[in-house]
């Protein structure tokens, strides 16, 4: 047998959904006898054998969540804690968290961990939107009486049940309002492609941009991880073009900080020297009176709905193949980093 040989595969094989894969290999739910052959001709001809490590997952007794986020460090995730861990009291359930620090092989291996621990439910940011090994041990959990929560990310399955908001409309709003006060050379400092907000917050970017008849500028679109170091790193090599930009978007509010550390030792000011809008609200900025303008969200908000979900399904089970998608507003506050007195002149 292949050692990397997975449902992902099987799914691709066979021409079927990974859930429908998913289903066959643990019997549980409704198949069509089509769908079934299938898949157990795909499992003979990869020579797949399931994993049966996850047999003794389910336990309908626990009171314990796991919440699996990919950087402790940001003060995003505190925020959804917060929202997750409000719902979670309530109905006296226990939060147990874990970190894979935007890498999949320690997503993968804290999902494999955690097989062995007595959860009720599962709140997950997963790394990668495209990840099977990720999509797989998953779904065995959900095949084991086991909810997963998708939150703020998503993955290549319709099956789970995820609370996201709407990125693309905020960062297309912010960039529209950039243009509106005469910024043309406006600069992107993006998220990973491979996520869901990273993508549809460049989307965002390049709809305000054509929409507005702005000429896209590659030397103005630089890739970013959502981390500091990045976003610093291309923050400096931003401004030191022969035209650098006005303006610049930053995708997330590590990516922010980034840029600040960045104008610091260039010593230039947001607002003054060069424009600034970023993705998420950063507290700690607001209680040093410096001012960010920033694509915000209701964070705890979104923790709480993640949560409720789960305890929907605690109580509920699954009555669709299709999980549930809860889409969040977000919204501009303008502060007046946006601001440069000569945007419309360069």
């Amino acid at each position: 047998m292949k050692q990397e040989t997975n449902i992902y595969e099987i799914a691709k094989d066979a021409g079927v959904s990974i859930a429908t894969v998913s289903r066959v290999i643990n019997n549980s739910g409704s198949v069509s006898e089509k769908s079934r052959k299938k898949v157990t001709d795909a499992i003979q001809r990869l020579n797949y054998v399931p994993n049966g490590n996850a047999r003794s997952l389910s336990t309908s007794t626990s009171t314990a969540v796991g919440v699996v986020i990919p950087d402790i460090n940001n003060p995003f995730f505190s925020l959804l804690l917060q929202g997750i861990t409000r719902a979670a009291d309530e109905q006296g359930f226990q939060i147990s968290l874990f970190n894979t620090d935007e890498n999949r092989d320690r997503e993968h291996r804290v999902l494999l961990s955690i097989r062995e621990q007595r959860l009720r439910g599962i709140i997950v940011t997963p790394v990668s939107e495209s990840d099977p090994i990720t999509i797989e041990r998953l779904l065995e959990f959900e095949n084991h009486g086991i909810p997963v929560v998708l939150l703020d990310r998503e993955l290549d399955s319709d099956f789970f049940d995820r609370v996201v908001t709407d990125d693309e409309c905020g960062v297309y709003k912010a960039i529209s309002e950039l243009i509106r006060l005469g910024h043309e050379r406006i600069a992107i400092i993006t998220g990973p492609d491979d996520s869901r907000p990273g993508h549809e917050r460049f989307t965002g970017y390049i709809r305000a941009m054509k929409e507005h008849g702005i000429p896209l500028n590659p030397d103005l679109i630089r890739e970013g991880d959502f981390m500091v170091e990045r976003a610093y790193e291309q923050t400096i090599s931003l401004m030191s073009l022969p035209q650098p930009p006005t303006a610049i978007f930053s995708s997330n509010n590590m990516t922010t900080y980034g840029c600040l550390r960045a104008f610091s030792e260039l010593g230039l000011k947001a607002g003054v020297d060069v424009s600034l809008i970023g993705f998420d609200d950063i507290d700690a900025l607001g209680w040093l009176n410096y001012k960010v303008s920033v694509v915000s969200r209701a964070v705890p908000e979104m923790g709480e709905q993640a949560m409720r979900l789960l305890l929907q399904r605690f109580d509920t089970g699954r009555d669709s193949r299709e999980g549930i998608r809860t889409c969040l507003p977000t919204e501009l506050i303008l502060r007046g980093s946006e601001l440069r007195s000569d945007a419309a002149a360069t």
